[in-house]
């Protein structure tokens, strides 16, 4: 398993097959563009997907984005298709969908490995954790599999495995963000939280003030003009990253006055709090 170490926020998917979109989602500077050869493709339209990769990876490189391939899952027809494809074409990222079981990911690298694609690295993997199944394994699933950059949970696929209404509110997939993150972070991997997949600017909003309150860093997207909305809230603001060096400063003089806790802006900070801001300050660089 390796340890994510990447400050990736925000994650944009895109269907393989329209340029102009392929090129909105490059302008709109998300940190990794993930094209998406499954929900996004039309199965009649893979191929032309495919025969695209290398030009729509290319534009994504060039626009100092980091590009994704999403294939089929395991077992598909497209699935090796894809896979091919996307390694010639020098996808940094493989994301695989549907994932639920440990094997699927060993088979995936096994599979890269074999191919070798192109450069001297291979590329990392992000699982998508889309169901019931796949959810209640995560953490079995995560925690001794090779190349991964984090782990992502659906929106759309997983209500579908719930067999749960979809609605602006997010109530059916809310246990499942929650447990998701939970059982990432036990395994020692960075979660990407689901897509909002509505249109209104103040549902995206709450949504994701949501997630970084349960604790997400990183969260993916389904439309280019939700990105910016997404940075400005996930990454750490100004006055965070001041809470958390006055909070370090503060700590560290109260343990050399052998105190084991200190108040620093109304916060009774101890030694987790402190571990906590050191994080925060590493995420910005400041650590």
């Amino acid at each position: 398993m390796t340890e994510f170490k990447n400050n990736l926020t925000t994650w944009l998917f895109v269907t393989s097959i329209d340029m102009e979109q392929i090129n909105a989602a490059a302008d709109a500077k998300p940190d990794c563009v993930i094209v998406d050869m499954e929900d996004f493709t039309p199965p009649a339209l893979r191929e032309k997907g495919r025969d695209m990769l290398a030009e729509t990876l290319s534009i994504i490189s060039a626009a100092g984005v980091k590009p994704c391939v999403r294939i089929n899952p395991t077992g598909t027809r497209d699935y090796p298709l894809d896979l091919a494809a996307a390694l010639e074409a020098g996808a940094e990222v493989i994301s695989l969908p549907k994932t639920a079981s440990a094997t699927d990911l060993y088979d995936l690298a096994g599979a890269i490995g074999r191919h070798g694609g192109r450069g001297d690295m291979p590329p990392m993997i992000l699982p998508c954790i889309e169901t019931a199944e796949g959810l209640v394994n995560t953490y079995a699933i995560l925690k001794e599999a090779p190349q991964l950059i984090g782990c992502l949970v659906a929106s759309e696929d997983m209500t579908t495995s719930l067999r749960a209404p979809r609605d602006t509110s997010g109530t059916a997939i809310r246990y499942a963000r929650e447990r998701f993150l939970l059982e990432c972070r036990a395994a020692g991997v960075e979660p990407v939280d689901c897509p909002y997949t509505w249109a209104d600017r103040e549902g995206l909003i709450a949504e994701t003030e949501y997630a970084k309150a349960l604790g997400y860093h990183a969260k993916s997207a389904a439309r280019a003009d939700q990105i910016a909305v997404m940075r400005e809230i996930l990454e750490p603001s100004d006055g965070e990253i001041s809470h958390a060096e006055r909070l370090v400063t503060a700590f560290e003089a109260a343990e050399k006055d052998g105190k084991d806790r200190i108040e620093v802006d109304g916060q009774i900070a101890e030694r987790p709090s402190y571990l906590n801001a050191l994080a925060l300050l590493a995420r910005v660089g400041r650590g």
